[in-house]
């Protein structure tokens, strides 16, 4: 019995150790992801807002008119920036705009949102709330049923938060 009782003491004494080690791996698995995410951000490669058109739009000229952003000159958090998007642009049959892509340059993904719309929605527009990194320019390009591209920017100063933190 007495043997027992011993092999008993060690095993519990075993358990409480590799317990305590794997509560100590959890502890920093947790902590690991947030050690590493600076250095994975710096190591995520960004696309300039020039490579994103090209890549989006090829060679085609975007005519800046017809096309109006409402966004703060300033804005007090990053994390929410309100936007509106609007058009003059016809919403007929046969002339419409076909989408409304949303960029914002400092970010590190400048592609920020976009929308289809057809002649039914009655006019071209749309308003929503983005994230910036930092300062820099929005801009919004729409794209008509007859392929022609249209655009506008706007600079908004970022004071706190955005993607970054």
């Amino acid at each position: 019995m007495e043997r027992e009782e011993k092999e008993l003491a060690l095993t519990r004494r075993a358990f409480i150790k590799s317990a305590g080690a794997a509560g100590a791996m959890f502890l920093m698995a947790g902590a690991l992801p947030s050690l590493a995410r600076p250095a994975l951000a710096a190591a995520r490669q960004t696309e300039s807002i020039n490579d994103v058109l090209k890549r989006q739009y090829g060679g085609r000229k975007i005519n800046m008119s017809h096309v109006n952003i409402n966004a703060p000159i300033i804005a007090e958090n990053g994390a929410v920036v309100p936007v509106t998007i609007s058009s003059d642009l016809p919403m007929g049959k046969d002339d419409y705009v076909k989408s409304i892509k949303v960029y914002a340059d400092g970010n590190p993904e400048p592609y920020v949102a976009g929308i289809s719309l057809t002649p039914a929605n009655g006019k071209a527009g749309f308003a929503l709330r983005i994230k910036m990194a930092k300062t820099s320019n929005v801009r919004a390009v729409l794209e008509t049923s007859k392929g022609k591209l249209y655009g506008a920017v706007k600079s908004v100063k970022v004071t706190i938060g955005g993607c970054g933190g």
